[in-house]
């Protein structure tokens, strides 16, 4: 059971060492260090952001923002290995303020987005065989869709946990909120998700626990 969390988790594009050192040398005004930054986290900015707004136009706008302040702000992060739930922060306030307070709610997740739901995805077991295979391409749907229904409180933190693969603390540390509150948010979302897939599928067909 331990080992079901750790194993999910995606590998951080950089060391903690290598992101020291990158981001010092952003601090410093390094261009070429920053374009490397934006290479690697700007689609996953696009993809969070779009998450929360429903619009890819307005994502690619809020993306840019957020660089933008990150690369002004940058000499105000304190601790450089904590630089990707800072940008995410980021985002998430430009987002916020777009809507002074009147949060969006998420549209569907297209083709590209829905590949990177692993967590949600592994809910039911793989199959070869064809009218499962049907299945699985219905249950596509019904989780793109329970993804939107999900509260926004528990749909934010669960699209960093599910979709981002982040870990508690860097959730914590990017919305705000205690990590025991981000903990439970996240473990009602999988809850919610899990049990309205099991609705769907019915209890003869396999299940992974998300929990």
């Amino acid at each position: 059971m331990s080992t079901k969390k750790s194993a999910g988790k995606k590998k951080p594009p950089f060391s903690p060492a290598e992101l020291d050192e990158l981001i010092g040398r952003v601090k410093e005004g390094d261009v070429d260090a920053f374009r490397r930054v934006y290479d690697v986290y700007g689609k996953r900015i696009v993809n969070y952001v779009y998450r929360l707004t429903g619009s890819r136009a307005e994502a690619e706008d809020l993306t840019q923002d957020t660089f933008v302040q990150a690369f002004r702000k940058i000499t105000s992060l304190k601790d450089n290995r904590k630089f990707q739930s800072w940008l995410f922060r980021i985002a998430q306030n430009n987002v916020y303020q777009q809507y002074r307070g009147t949060r969006p709610h998420l549209q569907s997740i297209d083709e590209e987005d829905a590949m990177e739901l692993s967590d949600v995805q592994k809910l039911a077991t793989p199959s070869k065989n064809p009218e499962q295979a049907v299945l699985a391409g219905e249950l596509k749907e019904v989780i793109d869709q329970l993804v939107t229904e999900l509260p926004v409180k528990y749909r934010e933190v669960f699209v960093l946990a599910a979709i981002q693969r982040m870990s508690y603390q860097e959730i914590s540390e990017t919305v705000g909120r205690s990590l025991a509150s981000v903990k439970s948010d996240i473990h009602r979302a999988r809850i919610f998700v899990r049990d309205r897939v099991k609705d769907y599928l019915g209890e003869n067909y396999g299940m992974s626990d998300l929990l």
